[in-house]
C-alpha cells in the first residue's frame, strides 16, 4: 500500500503502530505413521465463514506423499491409489494488514480513521452501535486497538480490550454494515502469599517481596486506622499479605483483593480479614468482627511527601511571618484526586483568601474538615450536595497563598483545629449480629490458608538456606 511521506510522518505524531502481515501459506502437514507421531486436531475458527481474515479462508493444505521407501511393497499401489493429488498454491491469496495501534496523549478515534486513510461516515456508523463502541470516544494513552484491513484497504475488523476479561470486536458483514461483538475472556484467580521484614522502609520491604506497588497503598489503606505509616513504622515490623493473582491464558495479567493481612508493628499483632456481607457490602474487619473501617479516611489524597505539619508557630512561606499551621499540607502533583475523608454535606465550595480554591465539608454535629489550594472543583459538586467517603471532590492545585501544589488539609472538632495526622478518629460498627456466625467461619478458613502458605515459605527458605553451593 502506497502512501504519501507527510502522511506517514503525520501519523507518527499521532500514535505508535506495530505492523504484521496476515498469515498467507498454507500449514505443511505431514503424517508420520511408521514413527507413530501424532498431530492434534486445530479447533474450529469463531469468525464468520465469509470472512476474508478467516483462517479457514486462508489457509491452502497441502498434503505430501509418503516416502515410498517408507511403504511396503505390497500395500503400495493401494496407498498411490488413496493419495490425493496435490493442488498448486493459488497465486492470489487474500492479502492484507493488520495494525496494532497504541494510544498516545491526545490521540481520538477519528484522527487514527483519518491517518489509516479509512472513511469518516464507518466511523459514525461504529459509534452509533451502542453503549460498548462509545468506550472507543474514551481512549486512553497505553491502549491498543487492533486494525484488521482487507488487501482493497477496507476496515474487516476491528478490535478493542474492554479489560482483561472482556475484548469488544467490530466486524464488518456480507452487506458492509458493521455489527459489535463481545468476546467473554475467562480469569483464574490464585491466592498468593507476599511477605516480608522492614528493614530500610516499607515500600522496599513489599517490592523485594515481589509485591506490586499498589499493594503498599492498599495495605497502609487497611490498616492506617490502627497505624500511622509514616511516623509507626519500625525496623523490624514484618507483614504478610494474602492476595488474589489475576491469570489469563495461564499468564498473570494483574491483582486482585487482598483477602487476609497480617502486621507486627513494634511487637503487636494486627490482622485483618476481607468480608463481604450477604448485602454485597465489602469491609475489613479483626478476626474477632472489629471493624477496620475508619469513620474517617486518615489521608484524603495520595501524596509523596508531607511539606508541612501541623504547628503552633509556622514562619509562612508567603507572608514570612511567624503563623500557626492549623493543618497537614500534603505534597502531590498537580491534578491529583482529593477524596472526602468521611460522608457529609458541603458547608463551603469557592474562593476563600489564602486558602484558594477551597471545599469545606460538615460530617456530623461535632466534625469537619477542609481542602484547600485545589485547582479545580469536581464539575458534578455543588455547595450543599451530599457527599460519600472516599468520593472525589476537587484536585490537587496551587491557588491562593501556595508556593507549590499541595493539599492544605484541615481537621476540626466542634470548630477546634486538631492534628489530622494524630488526632483519634471514630470506629466504624463491628460486624453485625446477623453475619457474625458466617463471619467467624469464613476468616477462620482464610487465615487458616494464610498461615499454612506462611509454613510452607518459611520451609522453602530452610531448604534453599540448608543447600550446598553449586560448583
Amino acid at each position: 500500500m502506497t502512501r504519501h511521506a507527510g502522511q506517514q510522518a503525520s501519523r507518527k505524531n499521532l500514535f505508535t503502530t506495530r505492523r504484521h502481515p496476515v498469515l498467507r501459506w498454507g500449514i505443511l502437514t505431514i503424517g508420520l505413521a511408521s514413527l507413530g507421531a501424532g498431530i492434534g486436531k486445530v479447533s474450529e475458527p469463531t469468525s464468520q465463514p465469509n470472512d476474508p481474515l478467516s483462517p479457514a479462508n486462508q489457509l491452502i493444505t497441502i498434503t505430501l506423499a509418503p516416502d515410498p521407501a517408507l511403504i511396503p511393497a505390497d500395500q503400495e499401489p493401494a496407498l498411490a491409489a488413496t493419495l490425493p493429488e496435490v493442488e498448486p498454491a493459488a497465486e492470489n491469496a487474500p492479502q492484507g494488514e493488520t495494525i496494532d495501534v497504541v494510544v498516545e496523549k491526545g490521540t481520538t478515534l477519528s484522527k487514527i480513521f483519518a491517518n489509516l486513510d479509512l472513511p469518516a461516515h464507518e466511523l459514525d456508523q461504529i459509534i452509533k452501535l451502542g453503549n460498548d463502541t462509545l468506550k472507543l470516544t474514551r481512549l486512553r494513552p497505553g491502549e491498543s486497538i487492533t486494525f484488521n484491513l482487507s488487501d482493497a484497504h477496507e476496515l474487516q475488523r476491528l478490535s478493542y480490550a474492554l479489560g482483561h476479561d472482556r475484548t469488544l470486536h467490530v466486524v464488518r458483514g456480507e452487506d458492509g454494515t458493521f455489527k459489535s461483538e463481545i468476546e467473554e475472556h475467562p480469569l483464574e484467580y490464585r491466592q498468593t502469599l507476599g511477605s516480608g521484614t522492614i528493614r530500610s522502609s516499607f515500600y522496599q520491604a513489599a517490592v523485594d517481596a515481589g509485591l506490586p506497588p499498589d499493594m503498599v497503598l492498599r495495605l497502609a489503606d487497611i490498616f492506617g486506622w490502627k497505624i500511622n505509616f509514616l511516623t509507626d513504622i519500625q525496623e523490624g515490623d514484618r507483614f504478610s499479605i494474602l492476595y488474589e493473582t489475576v491469570y489469563k491464558d495461564g499468564k498473570p495479567v494483574t491483582t486482585g483483593d487482598i483477602l487476609a493481612a497480617s502486621f507486627v508493628n513494634n511487637g503487636k499483632l494486627f490482622q485483618a480479614v476481607r468480608y463481604t456481607d450477604k448485602e454485597g457490602n465489602t469491609t475489613y474487619y479483626t478476626p474477632d468482627g472489629k471493624s477496620l473501617k475508619r469513620g474517617f479516611l486518615r489521608y484524603p489524597v495520595e501524596f509523596s511527601r508531607i511539606s508541612s505539619r501541623f504547628s503552633n508557630a509556622r514562619m509562612h512561606p508567603i507572608l514570612h511571618e511567624v503563623r500557626a499551621h492549623k493543618g497537614v499540607d500534603f505534597a502531590a502533583p498537580t491534578g491529583t484526586p482529593i477524596h472526602a475523608v468521611a460522608d457529609g454535606k458541603v458547608s463551603f465550595q469557592g474562593w476563600k483568601g489564602g486558602y484558594g480554591k477551597v471545599v469545606m465539608i460538615q460530617h456530623d454535629g461535632t466534625y469537619s474538615t477542609v481542602y484547600g489550594h485545589m485547582s479545580r472543583f469536581e464539575p458534578t459538586l455543588r455547595e450543599g450536595a451530599r457527599v460519600k467517603q472516599g468520593q472525589v471532590i476537587g484536585y490537587v492545585g496551587a491557588t491562593g497563598y501556595a508556593t507549590g501544589p499541595h493539599l492544605h488539609y484541615e481537621f476540626r472538632i466542634n470548630g477546634v483545629h486538631r492534628d489530622p495526622l494524630s488526632v483519634a478518629l471514630p470506629e466504624a460498627q463491628p460486624i453485625p449480629a446477623n453475619e457474625r456466625a458466617r463471619f467467624l467461619a469464613e476468616s477462620a478458613q482464610i487465615l487458616a490458608q494464610m498461615n499454612r502458605l506462611e509454613r510452607e515459605a518459611q520451609t522453602a527458605s530452610i531448604e534453599s538456606r540448608d543447600e550446598p553451593p553449586q560448583r
